[in-house]
């Protein structure tokens, strides 16, 4: 895979959110470059949210190994989940809102369920 991914940073981002945020995107992807508004890794953009519970926005990517979410919450800050299979994505937050808002992006980004299974 050598498709480059972004993962936006917020315009209010602390040092702390952006060091968790590269430290933590950096455990699953190889981090090519980084600026005050964003981080380029190895990786493709499969889906995003926009604001859900007191996430500000999620964006979601398959990665050569996986896939990871990743998102900032406006309590905790950066937040990064990895998953084997995509349908993992969703569980890994515990917000059922936020779950119900991932998982339907990626049903109609067709790259989980039925639609998924009969795609060519």
């Amino acid at each position: 895979m050598s498709e480059i991914a972004e993962f936006p940073l917020p315009s209010d981002v602390t040092d702390e959110e952006r060091s968790t945020a590269k430290r933590d995107i950096g455990k699953y992807a190889k981090i090519v470059s980084e600026t005050e508004k964003v981080i380029r890794f190895n990786g493709e953009l499969i889906g995003q949210t926009g604001p859900v519970w007191h996430f500000q926005y999620t964006r979601m990517y398959k990665l050569p190994k996986g896939y990871l979410a990743a998102g900032h919450d406006l309590h905790e800050g950066i937040t990064v989940v990895f998953a084997d299979q995509p349908d993992g994505l969703p569980k890994a937050f515990e917000n059922p809102l936020v779950r119900e808002f991932l998982e339907d992006e990626l049903r109609f980004r067709k790259i989980v369920g039925p639609e998924h299974a009969g795609a060519e």
